[in-house]
């Protein structure tokens, strides 16, 4: 028994679902972006210098507004020089030349807004 085909359906391509169907993205890379960060280079090695506690205007400038170390990602310092900056400022702070908080009580008993 032979079977009588069409020849219009013979003549159509034949398309596979499975490679017009563009897979969905993961949702962890949804919002990944490629490279967007520029390369920064360490304050400290372009100076030439080492993180020092008594250094307090260089140190404050490696710190947010709300009295917070700000990251190494976002500074651009090495990770010998985040490591030395982290103890130069919990050093400055245990002797009193930064605060710890924003709201700060000074000797005199007011509150210090910095």
């Amino acid at each position: 028994m032979t079977q009588k085909t069409n020849n219009t359906e013979d003549k159509t391509p034949k398309t596979n679902n499975t490679e017009n169907k563009i897979p969905k993205p993961n949702i962890a890379l949804k919002n990944f972006k490629f490279n967007t960060r520029k390369k920064r280079i360490c304050f400290f090695t372009q100076q030439e210098m080492i993180p020092d506690y008594k250094d307090t205007n260089i140190i404050g400038k490696f710190i947010a507004p709300n009295k917070q170390l700000i990251s190494a990602r976002k500074t651009g310092t090495t990770a010998k020089n985040q490591r030395l900056l982290s103890t130069a400022i919990k050093r400055a702070r245990f002797i009193g030349l930064l605060p710890y908080t924003i709201n700060h009580k000074g000797t005199d008993g007011n509150w210090m807004v910095s």
